[in-house]
């Protein structure tokens, strides 16, 4: 007991700030880390999920959305439709922005030099996105029953420019045929 007292007594301030720093380090070496909850596993596979909506599931679920709306209208009858896309879609991170400016002074001059440094913000390992940008539709070609008539054509036509924004010529409508033995 003599000899910790004795120790204790000989050591200056760096030796018990190095002390009580290793002593720190050691609590926090020690606190057990909780594993995930259910809550935290739950939004990771949401986003996993939306990263694996891929172009052609989307694509599908725009082509049926479309066959039915034009199938209820009057006078097209039974529809079939094909879009394409331009590209995948774009997912647009948050970014951190840093801005810096130095003033100087050099005989009756002042110089300002700004500066600028963005980051991305994180969740957890992932990039933090604001907001997922769709994929941009390249084409759409509609085969109904029909499309035979110019004035169904006409409403197709404007039906699909209005959902998307995309101009006529990028739309193709065709009059479905008839098959032998159906």
């Amino acid at each position: 007991m003599k000899k910790y007292l004795m120790l204790f007594r000989k050591m200056n301030k760096q030796k018990w700030i190095v002390c009580i720093l290793l002593g720190i380090l050691l609590l926090v070496i020690a606190i057990p880390v909780e594993p995930k909850s259910e809550n935290d596993r739950q939004n990771d596979s949401e986003n996993e999920e939306k990263q694996e909506i891929t172009s052609g599931v989307y694509e599908k679920q725009l082509e049926g959305r479309l066959e039915n709306i034009i199938g209820q209208m009057e006078g097209v009858g039974k529809v079939q439709v094909m879009i394409t896309l331009e590209d995948e879609g774009e997912s647009v991170v948050a970014q951190d922005v840093n801005r810096k400016t130095d003033c100087t002074e050099q005989q009756e001059e002042v110089r300002r030099e700004t500066s600028m440094e963005e980051s991305t913000v994180f969740s957890g390992e992932t990039p933090y996105e604001t907001k997922v940008k769709a994929p941009k539709i390249q084409g759409v070609l509609i085969v109904a029953q029909g499309a035979g008539g110019s004035e169904t054509k006409v409403k197709i036509y404007e039906a699909v420019q209005a959902l998307f924004g995309i101009e006529a010529h990028k739309i193709s409508i065709v009059e479905m045929g008839t098959q032998e033995g159906s």
